[in-house]
């Protein structure tokens, strides 16, 4: 391929990253000022100022759209803050507190409707799976069962949810969520580290019951 040729392509595909990026963020500016359940594609195409046949050029599907935006806002409007403890989790949400503030209709939105679900399902999992990751030290001899309820009620504090339903439902501030969550956090970390210590005490680690062994097994009589 020539010098020219490549150049050529080279900003087609400059031109379409830009067009598809536009997209993205119409969709999400969309989600924003509607908070409905669902979002006309004619809306996003209006606001990106592309035809609509032009954003199933970008995106096959609407899922790939929907997957997109997440990344999108993870990246751009809430950041992603990564953590190796869970002990960092409430100064997180406390950051995360103040960001949903800045933008919260768009928070408010995809913590509600359906279409903010499908938005944030992706960056959820992964959310969910560092909370795993990191809780795993705090939970080595405890039962799957208990483990898996830690996981799950530290994964839902530091939550939008958790901003929204305090926000609509109690008339709290972001300062007022946080510290309650802080409390939360703590209470359940400690309880966490109470009942892991209690288990390795008691032998437990976390392991099936032994089968027990009888006298004719041991015997080696079968």
């Amino acid at each position: 391929m020539s010098t020219a040729k490549r150049h050529v392509v080279s900003l087609r595909d400059e031109y379409a990253e830009m067009t598809r990026q536009r997209i993205v963020a119409a969709f999400v500016e969309t989600l924003e000022d509607e908070a409905a359940d669902d979002i006309s594609m004619a809306a996003v195409a209006k606001r990106a100022k592309v035809a609509e046949r032009t954003i199933y050029r970008h995106f096959k599907t609407r899922a790939e759209l929907f997957a997109a935006a997440g990344e999108w806002i993870e990246d751009n409007v809430f950041s992603y803050i990564p953590f190796t403890s869970p002990d960092e989790l409430p100064e997180i949400f406390r950051k995360l507190c103040k960001r949903f503030d800045r933008h919260p209709h768009l928070a408010r939105a995809i913590a509600m409707t359906r279409a903010g679900r499908r938005v944030r399902a992706g960056f959820r999992r992964h959310l969910i799976e560092q909370h795993r990751k990191a809780m795993a030290p705090l939970a080595r001899h405890l039962p799957a069962k208990e483990v898996r309820q830690a996981e799950a009620v530290a994964s839902y504090l530091n939550n939008v949810l958790a901003w929204n339903a305090m926000r609509e439902d109690f008339g709290m501030s972001s300062v007022e969520i946080a510290d309650t969550v802080e409390w939360a956090l703590t209470t359940l970390l400690k309880d966490v580290r109470q009942r892991d210590a209690a288990a390795a005490r008691n032998g437990k680690a976390g392991k099936s019951p032994r089968k027990r062994t009888t006298a004719r097994e041991s015997a080696g009589v079968e």
